[in-house]
């Protein structure tokens, strides 16, 4: 199947959330890595990062990863999405049962809804802006696939994770795999 590119044109909200959804669950398989090590146990609003026990190669795709999600899909996406929606939200806000979500994704409607049942609203990108997140979301999709699934077979990708070969599990490869 040849590579497609995320979007081609302004994505639809529909189709900007379920590219946060997908990236934030990758991220919350690779924070969550039993090889990903914390000072200290990570909350909803700090994680601070064992650097010196977390493989390189697993703490730059991360890095990576975050970085995508936050340059090339988190504007497409409301303001606080990430803060207000669990399945937009790191991985440990989605995890922790206290935490107070304010919006849902309605499916059936296709818009995001906030506890009173009012519409969130998207944002709408210059075509400009939308040109240049496609086209980095792209490469750097390419980049992911082979960071997350071909780092134990490929070499290069590989070198990429620092020499050292990380299985990052079926459900983690799942979610990659919807990547486009």
């Amino acid at each position: 199947m040849p590579q497609r590119r995320a979007f081609t044109e302004h994505p639809t909200p529909a189709k900007a959330y379920e590219l946060g959804v997908i990236f934030a669950t990758i991220l919350r398989h690779v924070y969550t890595h039993p090889e990903f090590h914390y000072l200290e146990p990570p909350t909803a609003d700090v994680a601070k990062m064992d650097l010196d026990h977390t493989p390189r190669g697993l703490f730059f795709t991360a890095d990576f990863i975050q970085n995508t999600y936050m340059s090339n899909i988190i504007p497409f996406l409301p303001p606080d999405a990430t803060r207000k929606c669990k399945e937009l939200a790191n991985a440990w806000a989605y995890a922790d049962p206290t935490y107070q979500w304010e919006w849902v994704w309605d499916a059936e409607a296709g818009v995001m809804k906030d506890t009173d049942g009012n519409i969130v609203e998207f944002p709408r990108l210059p075509a400009v802006e939308v040109h240049d997140h496609a086209g980095d979301l792209a490469t750097r999709n390419f980049f992911i696939k082979k960071l997350l699934l071909e780092n134990g077979t490929d070499p290069q990708a590989k070198i990429l994770m620092g020499g050292h070969a990380i299985d990052f599990g079926e459900d983690t490869k799942a979610e990659v795999q919807k990547l486009e």
